[in-house]
């Protein structure tokens, strides 16, 4: 319990010093992608073609009824045997153009494998039952046939059977801007080569993640589905021809960074900012570059919880406009003095997480607001950190920087 406890506080700091997804932030990432299994297309029907042991059920001997059932009891078990999988590799960079809009470019590896592909040609076969044949005059060439294939489908192994290459433009929609948890849905295509056996390849994505922000870093897990297209074939000198279409669903983990290109600004055609905050008797002891603001805890919170009321964020949104546009180059910190509780210390662990979490909860009110987590210096500052009388207080300190 009390590890937990620990880890937790160790952690506040990074999720709140969280950029999360911000216009104007270039993020760079990478990921890799284990294919479900869930794949279908003409690719994967060739497959299953070439690796059915056509001559196994050709002895002689068996009717025709045994014959049919034979053939579709060997259709089914071919079709779990030959599966295809693929394994993607992903590179690349993404820009946030708008509050919920991100364009980025990346690089693609993908590798499509078989399941217990056949090692021998189709044509191995009726080359090994003439040979049969010849040895064995007295049995039949059916007998030889269903011979000579029993040898192609007991060597079989897996197989590599595509190795893509491709360059993407992909567009993402984000549905929380600024927060720690984005979630978001994404989508694109784009073209490259068949590197194993020749061709371009287009390529076609969508997919739904979710990004959890600590600091400047973020990861990332994201259920994809892609449809990928073998054109502008080429033959090949082996005898598999991995021509056509191949579609999959994967799941992907990533892991990236993201920079901040430009500083963001509220839009300059904001109503007045209405001061009603007032300087608390502190902010005559401050040292020259620190100014500080004081608010009642029930102008902001509901009594004696961490929820902001209407009339609350209402100030939060007037003040952090006051921030950017008339205190740009001071950081904030933010503290959440709250009253004893009774039958509790003031140093009790959960009194102070009680404050922790007031201020949690105005650092997404100014994320909100665009005002960058960088700014926002410390929002863990408990009830320990001022002496006043009695009153729950919110104080914000803005901190020239150096």
């Amino acid at each position: 319990m009390w590890k937990c406890k620990w880890i937790f506080l160790f952690l506040i700091p990074q999720i709140l010093s969280a950029e999360g997804f911000q216009k104007g932030n270039l993020m760079l990432f990478g990921s890799g992608s284990y294919g479900l299994g869930m794949s279908s297309g003409s690719l994967e029907r060739y497959t299953e073609t070439y690796n059915f042991p056509t001559y196994l059920f050709y002895r002689d001997g068996l009717s025709p009824e045994a014959k049919n059932f034979y053939f579709y009891a060997l259709t089914e078990f071919n079709s779990d045997q030959v599966q295809l999988n693929s394994h993607l590799g992903e590179m690349g960079v993404q820009y946030a153009l708008l509050k919920y809009l991100s364009v980025g470019l990346t690089g693609v590896y993908q590798s499509i494998e078989a399941s217990n592909l056949r090692q021998l040609e189709p044509t191995f076969v009726l080359l090994a039952a003439n040979q049969l044949q010849r040895q064995y005059p007295s049995s039949s060439y059916n007998d030889s046939l269903s011979s000579a294939e029993l040898l192609s489908f007991l060597i079989r192994k897996d197989q590599r059977i595509s190795s893509i290459t491709t360059g993407n433009l992909d567009f993402g929609i984000h549905f929380l801007p600024n927060s720690v948890f984005d979630p978001y849905i994404r989508f694109g295509g784009g073209i490259g080569n068949e590197r194993q056996s020749g061709g371009n390849v287009q390529r076609f994505f969508a997919g739904l993640g979710l990004r959890f922000h600590f600091a400047s870093y973020f990861l990332f897990l994201e259920a994809l589905t892609t449809n990928t297209y073998i054109v502008d074939y080429k033959a090949q000198v082996n005898a598999f021809r991995n021509r056509g279409n191949f579609e999959e669903s994967f799941v992907s983990l990533g892991f990236g960074k993201q920079f901040s290109l430009v500083s963001t600004t509220e839009e300059p055609n904001v109503a007045p900012v209405v001061q009603t905050v007032e300087k608390t008797q502190q902010a005559e002891s401050q040292p020259p570059g620190i100014k500080t603001f004081s608010f009642l805890a029930n102008e902001i919170f509901e009594p004696k919880t961490t929820r902001v009321h209407v009339e609350g964020r209402a100030k939060l949104d007037a003040l952090a406009r006051s921030f950017t546009i008339e205190y740009p180059q001071y950081e904030i910190l933010i503290i959440n003095y709250v009253a004893p509780i009774p039958g509790t210390e003031e140093e009790d662990p959960l009194h102070e997480q009680f404050g922790i979490n007031r201020s949690f909860a105005i650092f997404q009110i100014l994320r909100e607001k665009n005002i960058p987590a960088a700014r926002i210096v410390n929002a863990t500052a408990g009830s320990t950190r001022y002496e006043l009388d009695s009153s729950e207080r919110v104080l914000f300190e803005l901190r020239a920087k150096p």
